[in-house]
């Protein structure tokens, strides 16, 4: 089946040269379940394995598409049972005709159809686009934005004890690292505050540092730290208060701007407008917990036109889900904003044997094709031919 391509969601693509059809043969699903060399914990429990599927387009042609499904539990909304069975009936209804196929590419001027996004939509979507970009010898990133950058900037992540932040920040930096992001909101507020200091004061002032709360504090005890670090020059902290409506008063109150995470998960409206939200300096993006490329989309515009960071984060994605989210930043945020796309360390076994590793602290932007691939540990649950 092959369809012309004039725009993606509602939007023209940045790539100015023609586009060649979009030709699908055949789709198949992967389930997957990855060993963690720790247990991964989270707010409802903690996982041993991660488990998921990948979504491959046209596994027998020189070309594919990849795409990844795989819940967070706690965070998703759907469950992977309910995914693998939204992402089937997908499929199978994009498969039934050419029409089918191209409404759901044009699809992103009608955001009432997806106030419940789904990540079985965004997995089929990513392999779509993949899909596209690999038969016109592009990436995601390069297929949607223009200036694509060939490496991404990597935010090193700190999320160990108090007592090791200076030394596990001096050795991230001696591996080539800029940006440092630590986690804070662990205990008590007054002891992290110093810590940070500490790590400012270990790495000099030329290193990025941004801190993530998760929504750990109420207004007195974030404003309490936001004033301790004041000196610690911190690019922002992801969302400090427990309630996010709240975040302009933090920002006035002690002068640390803040960035959204948890917040965009919920975000419907299409025409948002985050001027009133005075101090927001980033919006962090995990593109499976928005799970919809419209919203993604939509979201990086809107960040471009107030001056916002677009940060590009991991939800403990595989190691391919991983290499499809570093290609949207390439041509989201480029070779200038460094991204939170390291959590791939914490698997004991891939699905690829291509993505080439960080190298000091930036990743290479790498189209994998089924040859790169390793898929003997998986179950092909799913599989359709036109």
């Amino acid at each position: 089946m092959e369809v012309d391509i004039n725009q993606i969601f509602g939007v023209q693509p940045e790539f100015t040269g023609k586009l060649k059809p979009l030709d699908l043969r055949s789709a198949s699903l992967y389930r997957f379940s990855l060993p963690l060399k720790q247990p991964l914990v989270l707010i409802n429990g903690q996982l041993s394995r991660r488990e998921g599927v990948l979504v491959v387009l046209n596994k027998d042609e020189a070309n594919i598409g990849l795409g990844e499904i795989s819940p967070l539990p706690g965070f998703s909304q759907d469950s992977l049972t309910v995914s693998v069975s939204k992402a089937t009936h997908l499929l199978q209804t994009l498969m039934r005709s050419e029409s089918d196929l191209l409404k759901f590419l044009n699809r992103g001027g009608n955001w009432e159809e997806m106030n419940a996004p789904s990540i079985a939509n965004f997995g089929v979507e990513t392999a779509l686009l993949s899909l596209l970009a690999n038969a016109n010898d592009l990436h995601l990133g390069s297929l949607l934005f223009e200036d694509a950058s060939a490496t991404v900037p990597m935010n090193a992540l700190i999320n160990t004890d108090l007592a090791d932040w200076e030394p596990e920040s001096q050795r991230l930096v001696e591996q080539g690292y800029s940006t440092l992001k630590i986690k804070v909101g662990r205990i008590n507020h007054e002891l992290e505050a110093i810590g940070v200091q500490r790590v400012r004061a270990a790495v000099g002032p030329q290193i990025t540092l941004r801190l993530d709360a998760n929504r750990s504090w109420d207004m007195e005890t974030a404003v309490e730290f936001g004033k301790s670090v004041e000196s610690a020059n911190i690019e922002y902290i992801e969302e400090p208060l427990i309630d996010s409506e709240d975040l302009p008063i933090f920002f006035d109150a002690c002068g640390l701007h803040f960035a959204f995470d948890e917040t965009l998960h919920h975000i419907i409206d299409p025409g948002i407008s985050f001027n009133a939200y005075t101090g927001l300096k980033a919006l962090v993006l995990k593109p499976s917990l928005v799970a919809c490329i419209p919203r993604i989309l939509e979201l990086v515009s809107q960040a471009r036109k107030q001056g916002l960071l677009t940060v590009i984060s991991s939800s403990f994605e595989s190691d391919v889900g991983i290499n499809n989210l570093a290609q949207f930043a390439a041509g989201i945020s480029g070779d200038t904003t460094a991204v939170g796309l390291g959590t791939e360390s914490i698997f004991s076994k891939t699905l690829s044997t291509g993505i080439d590793p960080v190298h000091s602290g930036r990743r290479s932007i790498r189209v994998l094709g089924m040859n790169d691939l390793d898929l003997d540990d998986c179950e092909l649950i799913y599989e359709q031919y036109i």
